[in-house]
This record gives C-alpha cells, sequence and structure tokens, in this order.
C-alpha cells in the first residue's frame, strides 16, 4: 500500500503557469466536498491515465483530509512494482493532483493565490512534486490493519 499527502495545508509553494508566477496555498477543508462527495478520483503516477493505480470507485484509493493536509491510500496494482522500489530507494517522494477550483473556491491576494474549495480529479506520486512538503511511504496492508486495531483499543 502507498500512502502520502497530496497537499500539506499552508504549505506557500511558487507556481509557474502560463507563463506566469505566483504563490500558492491549499488551506484547510479545501478537498472536504471531494472526500465526501464520492466523486471517482483517480490515482496515477506522474499525472500520467495510461500508469493507473488506483481509484475510489473501485475502493483502491481512498482519501482522509487530517489536521497535517489531503492524505491518500492506494493499493498498489501488480504492475507498480517499479514505484514501490523507486518509494522504497528514495527515488520518488513526492506527489501531486489534479485540480479545479470551484466557484469562489480560491482566493487572490496580491501574486498569492489561496485554495479554499476545490473539484479533484486525480492524485499521485510524482517525480518532480510542486508542492516540496508532499509525502509517500510504503506499508504493507498487514502493518495498516495492526496499526487501525491499536489505535481501535486506544479509543
Amino acid at each position: 500500500m502507498l500512502t502520502g499527502y497530496a497537499a500539506v495545508w499552508d504549505s506557500p509553494t511558487r507556481i509557474t503557469e502560463g507563463g506566469r508566477s505566483f504563490t500558492e496555498v491549499v488551506r484547510r477543508g479545501a478537498f472536504r466536498s471531494a472526500v465526501e462527495s464520492k466523486a471517482d478520483i483517480i490515482a496515477t503516477f506522474n499525472h500520467d491515465p495510461s500508469r493507473l493505480l488506483g481509484r475510489t470507485s473501485a475502493g483502491t484509493l481512498r482519501l482522509h483530509e487530517d489536521d497535517r493536509g489531503l492524505r491518500f491510500e492506494i493499493d498498489l496494482p501488480d504492475h507498480a512494482s517499479d514505484i514501490k522500489e523507486m518509494v522504497d530507494r528514495g527515488d520518488l517522494n513526492g506527489a501531486s493532483f489534479t485540480f479545479r477550483p470551484k466557484a469562489g473556491g480560491d482566493n487572490w491576494n496580491g501574486d498569492t493565490r489561496e485554495l479554499t474549495n476545490l473539484f479533484l480529479y486525480e492524485l499521485g506520486p510524482v517525480a518532480m512534486p510542486a508542492y516540496t512538503a508532499t509525502s509517500l511511504a510504503l506499508r504493507s496492508k498487514q502493518q495498516f490493519r495492526k496499526m487501525e486495531l491499536d489505535l481501535r483499543e486506544r479509543f
């Protein structure tokens, strides 16, 4: 299982888009409606749909907003052994997401864009993440189930 953060709250990053450079910040709750809507969101490698890793409608991609950001869990398919190896070696350590702001879901203040309410289409591991605060980690399903049981026992 591949876990990570596709976005980290309040972590400014410099974006260059269409010849324009600006600072972008994802605010807490920006993905709430996307996560709650149960929309069919896909996970890919390097934003490439031919490298499909999972999807919410199949239950192979799970999304959660927590105190840090937008966390994801992907049950990687067998063909993704190269991704597992690159994460394990540290070659691949960040994630990205494809989005569109909902009406009123982005606010500009000078050259800073705040993202507050987004349509989410896709996310996943990438070789060159725009947001360097994102992260990736490999976990076995057994490790994940043990952590889940430990948490249930504590609370």
